[in-house]
């Protein structure tokens, strides 16, 4: 039986790891979130079987150890994959670093937030874990990293906004490589994969953004669409979770600390 932790799974692409795990033949699914009454509550309402809900914050070392510690007896030990989704996605994403020239202490607070989530947590997430994962067979542990951490990516599309969520996720792959890099030799996979643009309610929801921003992130998909002219738009959680788990399905140990697009490689993000 396959064994698998979600962190951050209460919504998004996160849920939507739940429903594609669970589906899964002799498949396990602890899923994890701050409020585990809520989404455990969504897990009612969708029949979802084969998952246990447990509390942890992504921030908070104590909480996940915690996790760790339910979680344990409810798999006997062990688990095979471990998914670190949760995420801080900054209130400034329309913002290019010229915008903070003024604001400093804006610019402090949100990378502080970010780094708090995407950097620390998943170092925080893997050492609570990896007990149990050492005890497993598959040894897995995929963090899912955004296309706009890429520095290549950034100067082909001009990426210039959302630059604390873009530069935590970019520490957050270091991260990632560094446990590659010490735990080579235990048969580890550990890999940092761009989901793709995926139309959640976080990314759809245009609500929070000035005139001035929601004509940035225009501009902004002209030109991913002039540079992806196959590109339709953003992808539903479905096809991003499946092409996610492929990728990690067909890598192998020797590509562990890589960070790859949804498409398995390094140049296509979209």
């Amino acid at each position: 039986m396959a064994v698998t932790v979600v962190i951050g799974a209460s919504r998004g692409i996160g849920y939507q790891f739940i429903k594609t795990l669970a589906a899964e033949k002799n498949s396990t699914v602890i899923a994890t979130a701050r409020d585990p009454t809520a989404l455990q509550a969504k897990v009612n309402a969708d029949n979802i079987s084969n998952t246990h809900v447990v509390e942890a914050d992504l921030t908070s070392y104590s909480s996940l150890t915690a996790a760790a510690k339910t979680t344990s007896p409810l798999v006997s030990g062990q688990i095979d994959h471990l998914v670190i989704n949760g995420a801080y996605l900054s209130s400034t994403g329309g913002m290019n670093p010229t915008d903070f020239a003024h604001n400093p202490t804006l610019f402090l607070d949100e990378l502080h937030k970010s780094d708090q989530a995407n950097v620390a947590g998943p170092l925080f997430a893997i050492n609570a874990f990896l007990p149990l994962l050492r005890a497993g067979n598959g040894k897995k542990v995929t963090y899912v990293s955004s296309g706009t951490a890429d520095g290549p990516e950034t100067l082909a599309v001009q990426l210039s906004n959302s630059v604390p969520y873009s530069t935590s996720k970019a520490g957050g792959n270091i991260v990632i490589a560094k446990f590659a890099a010490e735990l080579r030799g235990e048969g580890f996979l550990f890999l940092s994969i761009a989901p793709g643009g995926v139309a959640t309610e976080t990314l759809m929801d245009t609500s929070k953004f000035t005139e001035d921003e929601k004509a940035k992130f225009q501009s902004m998909f002209a030109r991913m669409m002039e540079k992806y002219p196959e590109w339709k738009g953003p992808i539903t959680p479905v096809e991003s979770v499946k092409r996610i788990l492929d990728v990690v399905a067909n890598a192998k140990v020797e590509q562990s600390g890589q960070f790859l697009s949804y498409w398995g490689n390094t140049t296509e993000w979209l």
